[in-house]
């Protein structure tokens, strides 16, 4: 069996657990106390070790399987933990910062067709500790998902073809959201975070970079009350950003819109900016001739295969669903 192969049967059962795990406590939640007051730490935390265990047991299985391919190296022999410098961090935090305003656009076009992702991340952040939301919603998915995508699907996919590789784990990326909102804009930060992994040989510049963006939105969730208090308005006011295209007045909608030119403008310059910043990361870990020269490598071996098909379809009949009981409701 390819190795392609095999990291696609290890997502498809990844996202089946996944999912199957995620409806059967919402099933149990309804006649079971102590699932129904589950709290949102322990949620995110099983969520999360739903998608680390299947791609460890993969990992450990390969380096027990074949110890010659990596040396008596383990893991970390297949997984570029390479550390990387404070300039190479700082750069890495600035970069993220300048892709932000892309974010926001994607996430703002996203919204005219559904907020259930948007209002699910900023439900689940209301009242809680700030110091367990920084770990739970920021370090930990940073370390989690990482691994499994800049680290497991990337490294394995990028012996084949590398820009394949890059667009096909953001995209997947995406699909592990299982919510339409947040699979556009986690699509393009997938592959920016692909891109940012080669610039430095680590995935930890990608941690860095995924941590920077989750404890942006903590901080802003704890901030957002306080202002709104300074202000005089009610800090329980929930924020109506976007909609539903088909149920917004024309003159919400041609704001909206407006609103969106004007971060599309500003999202040009800045993503331009990161780019510049990009190279700098480049050059200071010696690596600019490698990424200049990256795409001309590979083989013809096949990456997308029959498991790899099935788990995406699950996610989209997952974010269907979502999309339908959100219309309904």
């Amino acid at each position: 069996m390819s190795e392609n192969k095999g990291v696609n049967r290890i997502f498809l059962l990844t996202v089946i657990l996944y999912v199957g795990v995620s409806y059967a406590l919402s099933f149990l939640s309804a006649f079971v106390p102590a699932f129904r007051n589950m709290s949102n730490y322990v949620s995110i935390l099983i969520s999360q070790m739903l998608v680390f265990v299947p791609g460890f047991w993969y990992l450990r299985k390969v380096s027990h399987s074949a110890p010659e391919a990596v040396q008596g190296g383990g893991i970390l022999q297949l997984i570029p933990y390479r550390k990387i410098n404070i300039g190479t961090i700082a750069l890495v935090v600035v970069c993220t910062y300048l892709m932000y305003p892309l974010i926001i656009v994607l996430n703002a076009i996203s919204m005219i067709f559904t907020t259930s992702g948007t209002e699910a991340v900023l439900d689940m952040m209301q009242g809680q500790n700030f110091f367990l939301s920084l770990l739970f919603t920021a370090v930990m998915p940073a370390c989690v998902e990482e691994f499994l995508f800049r680290g497991l699907l990337f490294q394995t996919y990028k012996k084949s073809r590398m820009l394949p590789a890059i667009l096909l784990t953001g995209f997947l990326f995406g699909c592990m959201h299982m919510n339409l909102n947040q699979f556009v804009y986690a699509f393009a930060l997938g592959i920016y975070l692909a891109f940012l992994a080669e610039a430095t040989g680590s995935i930890f510049s990608s941690m860095i970079a995924h941590f920077t963006l989750n404890a942006t939105s903590v901080v802003m969730s704890f901030l957002l009350p306080i202002l709104y208090d300074m202000a005089g308005l009610d800090p329980n006011m929930q924020v109506q950003a976007g909609g539903y295209a088909s149920t917004m007045e024309s003159s919400e909608l041609l704001m909206f819109l407006m609103g969106i030119t004007v971060w599309a403008i500003v999202a040009v310059g800045a993503t331009c900016g990161a780019v510049g910043i990009y190279i700098a990361i480049c050059k200071i870990n010696h690596r600019w001739d490698y990424v200049k020269g990256m795409f001309s490598k590979g083989t013809k071996e096949r990456i997308i295969t029959v498991p790899l098909i099935i788990a995406v379809i699950i996610c989209f009949v997952v974010m269907g669903m979502r999309i339908y009981i959100e219309r309904m409701g």
